[in-house]
């Protein structure tokens, strides 16, 4: 399925508006290519006091992240230099992020200003306009809109009615002679879905038979319900896996802006550098010295964002089966956020909006993952679980089911 991307994007980006209530006078002339979870964003937080929407873990202060700072970090912090910064990250920091994984060195890591910056500028230095590239669905809509925007474009949605599995045999199928480039996102959102050994291997195989880069955006890693039985980064896997990570999700850390990619290819991240270098060209100072001072202290931070995640677990699991009839049985497979099937009569979006415009309570409706390559169910709701104050906004979700008449 070859694909006009401004075209079909454009349409798909009209119809995502309209069903999801979204003003579209706001502003005059909608924007090509616009990104439709920021325009639901933007058009109900104002009447959304209570928010189930944020899927990064509880934010982290900066005067507890310098408490966890060694005696010598503290200096570095105090006599900081402003100037620019290496564009490719600070040996420090890109030492710190090495240090996760087991086949790459300092030297084969990018940082880059959050985590989509750095894939942006990968599939920039990756794809071209004679190239194929398949994206599994759903996925984070601006990155698919980099892909289709960059090259021919194929989907493989991720099979609802086997647990958010890959069908190995479909993705097989969606492979051209000059398909380059495969992009995925395990641990899924909205879905929470993660790859088992068996798939994985799968798919490593199939990428390594026909000589493809495998990309995969691994932000929810640290929040994966499994995390102690989950596969390893597909940069360890596969010569030519690339695994983008970084602070937002798992450590909270959103404000920090750190973001990397991890590939045993070194000219490709010179390549990488360079479309970055039009972009953001260095990270803030600051931020490295404080991304790796969080680094060091993985285990601290992300430990603490795990418990809320856990204790908000347990509560979203008693009100899925105190309203059965409203909710399908499902359970959350990332402590980061939920993805439970909506089955009252009005529909995932119109209840989303209810929920907004009656209790002041802010949830995403799966439409908003809708996307122009393969179908998405459009009946689910996507429900944070990082945050402390998702407990609360859990109980206010309840207090408005028992006022319904289902």
């Amino acid at each position: 399925m070859e694909l006009d991307a401004d075209a079909s994007t454009d349409r798909w980006t009209d119809d995502v508006r309209e069903e999801a209530g979204i003003d579209q006078r706001e502003g005059g002339s909608l924007p090509s290519r616009s990104f439709a979870m920021a325009d639901y964003l933007r058009s109900w937080s104002a009447c959304a006091y209570h928010d189930l929407a944020a899927s990064d873990s509880q934010p982290l202060q900066l005067s507890a992240l310098l408490r966890l700072a060694s005696s010598d970090d503290r200096l570095r912090w105090r006599s900081l230099d402003l100037g620019y910064a290496d564009p490719r990250g600070s040996l420090r920091l890109r030492e710190a992020v090495a240090a996760r994984y087991a086949m790459v060195g300092a030297d084969e890591v990018l940082v880059g200003a959050g985590a989509q910056e750095t894939m942006t500028c990968l599939l920039q230095a990756l794809l071209a306009p004679e190239d194929h590239a398949v994206v599994v669905v759903p996925i984070y809509q601006p990155l698919e809109l980099v892909v289709t925007g960059l090259c021919a474009t194929d989907g493989v949605a991720l099979s609802a009615n086997r647990a958010w599995s890959l069908d190995l045999d479909r993705f097989a199928a969606a492979l051209r002679p000059n398909t380059r480039l495969v992009l995925t996102n395990f641990p899924n959102s909205p879905t929470g879905a993660a790859l088992d050994q068996p798939t994985l291997d799968g798919l490593i195989a199939l990428c390594r038979r026909h000589g493809l880069w495998l990309v995969n955006d691994e932000v929810y890693r640290q929040t994966d319900c499994a995390l102690d039985r989950a596969v390893p980064p597909v940069v360890d896997l596969y010569e030519r896996g690339i695994s983008i990570n970084g602070l937002s999700k798992g450590f909270g850390l959103p404000g920090l802006r750190v973001g990397w990619a991890a590939c045993r290819d070194r000219a490709v991240l010179g390549r990488t550098v360079a479309a970055k270098n039009l972009l953001s060209s260095c990270l803030a100072a600051p931020s490295e010295i404080l991304g790796e001072i969080a680094l060091r202290a993985e285990h601290r931070i992300t430990d603490r964002a795990r418990a809320i995640g856990r204790r908000n677990h347990r509560r979203l699991r008693a009100l899925l089966d105190r309203h059965s009839d409203v909710f399908e049985p499902d359970e959350p497979r990332n402590l980061a956020f939920a993805y439970p099937r909506f089955r009252g009569h009005e529909g995932a979006t119109d209840f989303a909006r209810t929920l907004a415009s009656e209790a002041g309570l802010l949830v995403l409706p799966s439409i908003l993952w809708r996307s122009s390559l393969a179908p998405v169910s459009q009946d689910h709701l996507r429900l944070g679980l990082g945050r402390i104050g998702s407990f609360a906004a859990l109980g206010i979700l309840e207090k408005h089911l028992l006022r319904q008449s289902w």
